[in-house]
């Protein structure tokens, strides 16, 4: 029978996750996971793995806890297409808030998937989550009126992420908050002339 732990695992995760966070995954080194965690080397190695291993555990963790915060928020608003919106500009509020370093996620597959199978897939299986969740209430906020039901979307979801996934890049950049503001408030006057301008139209 394996012995019970000593140590909370929740909390030496989520030590473990801001180190990899603030240095990424090449740069983190064992000596900077056992200062954070207060574990030694063997009882990391003995609970987690290797660093590769624990990095995954760490990152299921995080997309788990992403993709399942972003869908009850999202959920969550009664204006199926407000709450896409407010998921776009990371004003949602389920997710782990983003810090100025970036989503754990977009880093690590900027930094590794080209070389890393296994964080490749995490990354296109996190993708369609949030594709498919986004085309779900595109389809919503088109059955109850809000937007032009003649636009597709799927496409639409796609065009989503990329300005959301923008935006995170923009944070990261070090832009100062006016600015930043400024833009995520131009995205979203353009995608919303975008998704309305058909009915826009037949109101005129």
């Amino acid at each position: 029978m394996p012995r019970p732990r000593k140590f909370d695992e929740d909390a030496v995760l989520a030590a473990a996750r801001n180190v990899f966070w603030r240095d990424g995954y090449a740069a983190t080194s064992v000596q900077s996971l056992t200062e954070a965690t207060g574990l030694g080397t063997q009882s990391l190695y003995g609970a987690f793995g290797s660093k590769h291993d624990l990095f995954l555990r760490i990152l299921d963790d995080y997309c788990a806890c992403q993709s399942a915060g972003l869908e009850a928020a999202v959920a969550s608003d009664p204006s199926p297409w407000l709450g896409v919106k407010k998921a776009v500009a990371f004003e949602d509020g389920g997710r782990i808030p983003l810090p100025p370093q970036g989503c754990l996620m977009s880093n690590s597959t900027t930094a590794l998937s080209s070389q890393d199978d296994e964080i490749r897939s995490r990354a296109r299986r996190l993708y369609g989550e949030i594709h498919a969740l986004f085309a779900g209430r595109i389809r919503e906020a088109q059955i109850v009126g809000e937007i032009d039901d003649e636009i597709d979307p799927e496409a639409t979801a796609r065009a989503l992420i990329a300005v959301m996934q923008g935006l995170e890049f923009l944070q990261k950049s070090g832009i100062d908050e006016d600015e930043f503001r400024r833009a995520k408030s131009a995205a979203l006057q353009m995608i919303e002339r975008s998704v309305t301008r058909a009915h826009a139209a037949e109101n005129s």
